[in-house]
């Protein structure tokens, strides 16, 4: 990897939208479980770039967008242009209360500093008896990811939260279930995710928001060399990286 490229921060919306199309498979199994119809009100808090929700467009349902960074709405805005998307945080969400038939939410709960509040965020603007989803990357998915991030973590300092961070489906059940939801059901989704090369597998990290956050205070290049070290083992012959990741999701029934 040349220097220039090391020197990228993951910031820019191509790692974003690499990123969205990894974790697909995960959108399309939530929305199968959700099952929204023609006019279903949908919300998609932390849309990104809106891979995901695009996905829900194609079910007729009446979707929405919300997400903290404007840089990505406005690539969303590009492929939903008649889409009410707006910029907001996660614990404020900027909607009357139950006015969603449904609502879902990916890695945006993971890395809540309040993970309850968010939740509870969630359920409040989903109306009684419709329901919120929410998905996750799993902890411990994919050994080297899995390792590669608490290496970073340990050179980190860890942002303030409030109660255990969600990494995994029984903490988020348990979150779900404090914030007044009746969870109902839950699975996992495993997916290989095939690389080019060790640049293209850097590059799908970057996205991360605890690669964000590493970059920040440890500077690229530092983050780079934990990452070699980490996955240039696993390059096969012709430079390629194959690894299997884990998604969770949890479906949990609004009752006020």
């Amino acid at each position: 990897m040349g220097t220039a490229q090391v020197r990228q921060h993951r910031g820019t919306t191509p790692y974003t939208r690499l990123r969205e199309e990894q974790v697909r498979p995960l959108y399309a199994a939530t929305l199968a479980a959700l099952g929204p119809q023609p006019g279903t009100r949908l919300l998609h808090v932390g849309c990104g770039t809106g891979t995901a929700l695009a996905l829900a467009a194609f079910t007729g349902a009446d979707v929405a967008g919300l997400d903290p960074s404007p840089d990505l709405l406005t690539h969303a805005r590009d492929r939903l242009p008649d889409v009410d998307l707006r910029a907001a945080e996660i614990t404020e969400l900027p909607y009357d209360r139950g006015c969603f038939d449904q609502v879902m939410a990916f890695d945006a709960i993971q890395h809540a500093a309040a993970p309850a509040v968010a939740i509870a965020e969630l359920a409040r603007v989903t109306r009684p008896g419709g329901v919120v989803a929410i998905g996750l990357w799993h902890n411990w998915s994919g050994r080297e990811a899995s390792a590669f991030l608490s290496a970073v973590r340990g050179r980190v300092p860890t942002p303030p939260t409030d109660g255990p961070p969600v990494h995994d489906l029984y903490r988020l059940r348990e979150v779900m279930v404090e914030a007044g939801l009746d969870v109902f059901a839950s699975a996992e989704v495993t997916h290989r995710h095939d690389f080019a090369s060790l640049d293209t597998a850097w590059e799908s990290m970057m996205a991360s928001p605890n690669i964000a956050r590493a970059i920040d205070v440890m500077g690229v290049e530092a983050a780079h060399e934990i990452f070699v070290a980490n996955f240039a083992t696993m390059q096969r012959s012709d430079g390629s990286i194959q690894q299997e990741h884990l998604y969770q999701y949890a479906l949990g029934r609004a009752t006020s």
